[in-house]
């Protein structure tokens, strides 16, 4: 397997044979994917990626907390906790059984980027016709700017707007604004894992609209789009003076000092260059919440 697929095993402890048979069955479907799943016995457990636990059999947690959780506390294998009824103050991940196909997929892909770090989602490459825009192109999409998208209406509402009819949420904010679904959904995904609300615009003139709405803690704004580009979407949130405030990363699928130097005067606070890598991903979302 390359860099951008792997299998991860997985050792039952406790789990009844129908319930066993189930999984088995829901694993068989991920071959193919990014992520493939299967199971390994107990002879295996060196092999063991990750564990699923009967938490409704005493003895089962009794012995899995005796073999894998140390003297502080912390389990020495990524483990999730079955159960038939709800669980409630566990600091482990938990699912419902009998294992429901779409939960029980989407718990495993969450723990194989919390606790592997595996993310190759995060390394989509922007879409070809996109990746190919000549330099006339390029300085033809330059020229558009907000004054000829927008109305003198939504210009004066969006730049004159205080913070009166922001809805502001205790949960942390973000939007992506990206044409590419693919890309939206690859961010979407790391900053739900990092306990994010993620909002989305597919434009600039979406991403105004979302922005008179919603306060959010900061921004990812793709360079071009239809539209209003990337920079001109830039130049207003920082005109604004309910906004100028908010962090904005420009993407970009070019990392020409020209590009970097233009969103710098767009008023952007960090840059990131697609296919966007997982560490340089981190660094500026900790820089941003620093």
């Amino acid at each position: 397997m390359n860099e951008m697929t792997r299998e991860f095993c997985i050792e039952l402890r406790g789990i009844e044979l129908k319930d066993r048979n189930v999984l088995k069955r829901i694993l068989a479907i991920t071959e193919g994917r990014t992520r493939t799943y299967r199971l390994v016995d107990s002879t295996e457990t060196d092999q063991a990626d990750i564990l699923i636990v009967n938490a409704d059999d005493n003895n089962t947690k009794e012995e899995w907390a005796q073999e894998f959780i140390g003297t502080n506390g912390i389990c020495m294998i990524p483990t999730i906790l079955a159960s038939r009824s709800k669980l409630e103050g566990t600091q482990y991940n938990s699912t419902s059984l009998p294992f429901f196909p779409t939960r029980i997929l989407k718990l495993l892909d969450e723990v194989t980027v919390k606790e592997f770090r595996f993310t190759p989602e995060l390394r989509i490459e922007e879409p070809k016709n996109t990746e190919k825009v000549n330099n006339e192109e390029y300085r033809a999409l330059g020229q558009r700017n907000y004054k000829a998208e927008l109305s003198n209406q939504e210009l004066e509402t969006f730049i004159g707007q205080t913070d009166t009819g922001i809805q502001q949420n205790r949960k942390r904010n973000v939007l992506v604004v990206d044409d590419s679904l693919p890309i939206r959904k690859a961010l979407d995904m790391k900053l739900r894992l990092m306990d994010y609300d993620v909002h989305h615009a597919s434009s600039g003139r979406q991403a105004l609209y979302s922005i008179q709405k919603t306060h959010f803690d900061f921004i990812f704004l793709d360079v071009v789009m239809p539209g209003i580009d990337g920079y001109e979407v830039c130049r207003l949130i920082k005109r604004n003076k309910s906004t100028k405030n908010i962090p904005v990363v420009m993407l970009t699928s070019r990392s020409s000092p020209f590009d970097k130097v233009k969103g710098r005067l767009a008023g952007c606070d960090s840059y990131l260059t697609k296919p966007v890598e997982h560490e340089k991903f981190e660094k500026v979302v900790a820089s941003l919440v620093a």
